[in-house]
Parts: C-alpha cells; sequence; structure tokens
C-alpha cells in the first residue's frame, strides 16, 4: 500500500492587518505552488498569516469566527485545486473571546480541523485567549496532529498527539529572532521524541519589533531535516514527500521508542511543579 504524499511549506511575509491583501498573496502562492509541484496534495501556511503577527487593537478588529469571509475564500481555493490547506488566523468565537488559531481545510472546502493555540507566549497572553484541546485529524493522507509555533517548546502537546495516532504534526509559526537554534532543535526533537513527520511553516521578515527568519522545515520521523527554506531571508516554497511507510519501517528498526515506553510506571509518577 502506498501511503506517501507531496507537502509543501508556503514561507511567505504577510501585510500586517491587510486580510485582503493576504488572501490575495496566499492563492498567488497556491497557484505558484501547483503549478511547480503538482503533486502536492496539503499546503501550510505560517502563523497568523491572514492579518501578520501584530499584537495590538488591530486583532479585535480582524478577528472572524471559523467561518468567515477569510474561511469562505481558502474553502474555495482548496475546492479549486483540490488541496489540503491549512492556515494561521485570528478567531473569535461567539462570545467575542480571541484565539491564535490553525483552520485545515479538506479539498472539499470542509472544515476538518480548526485549532486554538494552547500555549502562548508571555507577548501573546494580553491580547489572546489560550485554547484547550488538542486537535487530531482523520484524513485520507493519515492522522494529522495540529499545533502552532510556541507548542513546539512542550513536548506533552506533540507526545499526546503521538499517542493518539498522529502521523504528522502541522505547525505553523511566526518565530522571531535570534532563536534560531531553539526553533530549530525543538522541531526536531518534538519529530524524534514521537517518530512522526513535523512541518513547520515559519514567517519571514519584519514586524513591529519582531524579525521573522523563516527557515521552514519539514523533519522526518528520525529526526532528520529532510526540505529546508534556503537562508536567504525570502518568501519561498518548501517541498517534500511524506513516506508513512519509510516512518512504518524506521518504527521497528532502532526507533521503538514509542512502543517500550513504560505507562505502567508513568502512571504512578507524580508530576512536580
Amino acid at each position: 500500500m502506498n501511503r506517501s504524499f507531496d507537502i509543501a511549506l508556503a514561507q511567505m511575509t504577510p501585510a500586517n492587518g491587510d486580510i485582503g491583501a493576504n488572501l490575495a498573496k496566499m492563492e498567488a502562492i497556491i497557484n505558484e505552488c501547483k503549478r511547480k509541484f503538482p503533486n502536492v496534495r496539503l499546503l501550510l501556511f505560517p502563523e497568523l498569516c491572514t492579518t501578520g503577527y501584530v499584537l495590538s487593537e488591530m486583532l479585535k478588529e480582524a478577528a472572524q469566527t471559523w467561518d468567515g469571509s477569510t474561511f469562505q475564500h481558502m474553502s474555495q481555493l482548496a475546492q479549486k485545486f483540490q488541496l489540503y490547506i491549512a492556515y494561521g488566523y485570528v478567531e473569535k468565537d461567539r462570545t467575542e473571546n480571541i484565539y491564535n488559531s490553525l483552520m485545515l481545510i479538506h479539498p472539499n472546502g470542509q472544515c476538518i480541523g480548526n485549532y486554538r493555540k494552547i500555549h502562548l507566549t508571555p507577548f501573546e497572553k494580553a491580547w489572546f485567549s489560550s485554547g484547550a484541546e488538542p486537535v487530531l485529524v482523520d484524513t485520507d493522507l493519515g492522522r494529522i496532529g495540529l499545533m502552532i509555533c510556541w507548542d513546539l517548546a512542550f513536548p506533552e502537546l506533540a507526545r499526546y498527539l503521538a499517542v493518539h495516532g498522529a502521523e504528522l504534526l502541522l505547525v505553523p509559526c511566526a518565530w522571531e529572532s535570534p532563536f534560531h537554534a531553539p526553533f530549530q532543535k525543538f522541531a526536531m526533537a518534538r519529530a524524534i521524541d514521537n517518530t512522526v513527520y513535523v512541518a513547520a511553516c515559519n514567517q519571514i521578515g519584519w514586524s513591529s519589533s519582531f524579525h521573522f527568519f523563516g527557515l521552514s522545515s519539514i523533519y522526518g520521523p528520525d529526526g532528520r531535516k529532510i526540505a529546508a527554506a534556503n537562508m536567504n531571508g525570502r518568501e519561498e516554497l518548501v517541498h517534500a514527500m511524506i513516506d508513512q511507510n519509510q516512518r512504518q519501517a524506521l518504527k521497528k528498526h532502532f526507533y521503538t521508542m514509542m512502543d517500550e515506553r513504560r505507562i505502567d510506571l508513568y502512571r504512578e509518577w507524580t508530576w512536580k511543579e
């Protein structure tokens, strides 16, 4: 059984506060992706790519319900290009709480996953409510776990997703300088820790005092970087094949940790604050 498919990451610089301009850019990127890599099944955009990473009152104006105009536009594109599309956006719920969220759309245009960032940075806590639910999505590409940026720094979430069957973790980011090394090491660790693929798509460019360095990358289940953006600080597409058959082979030879966990002991241990 062939369980491989192509994935792409859209490393980009959003226009701060201009949803219309960002949606137009994202549509152009989708067109470019399908022209360069016609076999791509899933395209991941960065964290908060529809608004830019701006921590200000602008967020309240830019926030939309999950099924708002941004979703409607992206849903049409998913159907037109027969593509799974994942993107970061500012979500508001029915009581006007605001979340840093990740939407995953099926090629049929339906929302199949909407994740609200659980681990907020100190800067973000003043603006966003924290999510509380991990999100796993069953697709014909396999089971996909959703995370956002700073979530990479917390092994517990990735492990939960992996234990519950995630084969690929999608992680849109707005990761800033000078923390290049932690970004790459966290992503690599979450991949090798759990024997899963990790796709981390970062913003590039400036927003207020933040400089986003890109380095979007895809890591294999053995922690190996299998595709990465160039270090030229530009917008670009990162493309790779996800091979679940290879992942299963790795899990049987050396990378057997998930099957050898001592959960009989872990349950007895107490976690100290």
